[in-house]
């Protein structure tokens, strides 16, 4: 029986395409590797699968688990059988097996990377082994017997030596020449020549001074504190009080005085003033004077410590409470701040230090 096709045929029949993923994924196969585009190709690339791995009787158990209307066992017997059938030999006419019939093709050799490493290493030994055995056996050059000469031998003595057994060679002898040889002096041995002595050059050293002006230290001032500036000194008084929290403008005078003249401003070390400032005007949305013994103040919202709401402070006519770091914030430490001002209708009265501090001023009398 054709067992691939009643196999192929029970499997798409009986096991539809979620069912076929159940299969692959209770036997170990991965089913995106299975080629094809649909359930029937899916099928014969699993079968064919476990054809490769000789494992078709574990496929076709476990078909018979799922399904039973199947002849799974009649499938699986033919299968082995198939697997099992000997390669019938051609036999003559007298029942004797027939040798093996040589191909009468030439050997074809597959090609493989260790094919022509093997190839290539047999032709150069194969070179190697010509090229020694074709090499001519070294000769030995005759050369003239090589003596010592001593250095102070001339060349025209070594030249007068070497005649006599160059005439040997020859078949004919040479004449000798009747006139002696001019002897050359010897010439000396090469000796170093002495250097001259070269005697060290004395660079005049320039003498220093005995009375040298000492170099002056740059000293490097610090910056002045701030002084108030009392324009007059004939006016009202009042005290300023503050520290990294808060800001109070205190009245010690029985006085009342209009606070919508007053502003501040930060200063840069050249006196320029910053953005960080504040006016008058924003006490004077709540109340336009600061009376007698009370205080205005500044208490910025969201510090983290407390304010310092000073005992001699009585009354608060006014109180103003801007963002914690803003730019109405003008008596802290900044980079780039070194004091504050108090102006008076535009005119400076005053100069302070920033941080916890104190500082007066006199602001015109009513």
């Amino acid at each position: 029986m054709n067992w691939r096709m009643q196999l192929r045929t029970a499997i798409e029949e009986r096991f539809d395409d979620d069912e076929l993923q159940t299969l692959c994924y209770d036997l170990s196969v991965n089913y995106e590797t299975l080629s094809g585009d649909n359930l029937s190709a899916k099928v014969r690339e699993l079968i064919e699968l476990f054809e490769r791995l000789n494992e078709l009787p574990r496929l076709i158990s476990y078909c018979k688990q799922k399904r039973k209307n199947v002849p799974w066992d009649e499938i699986e017997a033919a299968a082995r059988a198939e697997a099992a059938a000997p390669v019938k030999a051609e036999k003559t006419a007298k029942g004797s097996v027939l040798p093996p019939v040589k191909s009468s093709r030439p050997l074809q050799l597959t090609l493989t990377p260790q094919t022509i490493a093997i190839a290539a290493l047999g032709i150069i030994v194969v070179i190697g082994g010509i090229y020694l055995l074709t090499r001519s056996p070294r000769t030995e050059t005759a050369s003239l017997p090589v003596t010592d000469t001593p250095a102070t031998q001339s060349t025209a003595d070594t030249a007068a030596t070497a005649v006599p057994a160059a005439a040997e060679a020859t078949d004919e002898p040479t004449p000798v020449a009747t006139e002696p040889a001019t002897e050359i002096p010897p010439t000396p041995t090469n000796e170093p020549t002495p250097e001259p002595t070269r005697e060290p050059t004395i660079t005049p050293s320039v003498e220093a001074t005995s009375q040298a002006e000492p170099t002056p230290e740059l000293s490097v001032e610090e910056p002045a504190e701030a002084e108030p500036t009392v324009l007059y000194p004939d006016g009202t008084p009042l005290e300023l009080v503050y520290d990294l929290n808060s800001f109070y403008l205190y009245n010690p005078s029985s006085t009342r005085v209009r606070v919508s003249d007053l502003s501040f401003e930060a200063l840069d070390d050249a006196g320029r003033p910053l953005i960080y400032g504040m006016a008058g005007d924003r006490w004077t949305q709540f109340y336009s004077f600061v009376d007698g013994f009370a205080c205005d103040s500044i208490e910025p919202f969201g510090v983290g410590g407390a304010f310092m709401r000073p005992q001699f402070c009585r009354s608060y006519n006014a109180s103003v409470t801007p963002a914690q770091n803003g730019d109405e914030i003008f008596w802290i430490e900044r980079p780039g701040s070194v004091e504050f001002r108090v102006l008076w209708d535009g005119e400076e009265i005053a100069r302070c230090p920033l941080g916890a501090n104190t500082c007066q001023l006199f602001v015109p009398a009513p």
